[in-house]
């Protein structure tokens, strides 16, 4: 669907009956709310711990009580981070903030790969310990996908993964994106 305001992006947002793209629902929810919108980088890169240039696009989102901005690698499910704000909030604060999370999430990995002595591959867990997100599959409504390390497994590899803990406990956390991890 097109912005019902611009006409030529695509809609991100449903308000009031009416798509919008997220520049133009930015803009009206601003005047709103009288919330100044800087400018701010669009894209960022950074290196995650082995290596890797991972690009990142910015999305802000206004809200009646909150500003949030978003990080998401540039291809589908891959890394996604996000901060929240308050409306009158330092937005390159929080877009520094932003920066940090991502620099954070990048710098540990939660899955090893490898081979076996006779050549067959294998994926296992680091660590006892997995993050990821809960996505969305397209193909499959029996279950989310899960990204860990920026890389997405359905619900059925997660399983397997876990195999390896037969006879652990195991403690299941949610925490919304914007959140941080307690350590």
């Amino acid at each position: 669907m097109k912005c019902t305001i611009c006409g030529n992006s695509p809609s991100r947002v449903q308000f009031n009956g009416q798509p919008f793209c997220m520049d133009c629902y930015n803009a009206m929810m601003a005047e709103e709310f009288e919330v100044d919108l800087p400018n701010l980088p669009k894209i960022f890169s950074m290196d995650d711990v082995n290596g890797v240039q991972r690009i990142f696009e910015v999305e802000r989102q206004v809200m009646s009580t909150a500003i949030v901005l978003t990080a998401r690698e540039r291809w589908e499910h891959g890394y996604e981070f996000a901060v929240d704000g308050e409306l009158q909030a330092d937005q390159h604060a929080l877009f520094d903030r932003l920066k940090e999370k991502t620099k954070q999430g990048l710098s540990e990995t939660y899955v090893a790969t490898g081979q076996f002595p006779n050549g067959m591959p294998y994926t296992s867990v680091k660590g006892n310990q997995l993050r990821g997100v809960l996505s969305y599959h397209e193909t499959d409504s029996e279950g989310p996908l899960v990204i860990i390390d920026g890389k997405p497994f359905t619900w059925i590899e997660v399983g397997h993964l876990l195999q390896a803990f037969e006879g652990f406990q195991v403690k299941i956390e949610m925490k919304d994106i914007t959140d941080a991890w307690d350590e």
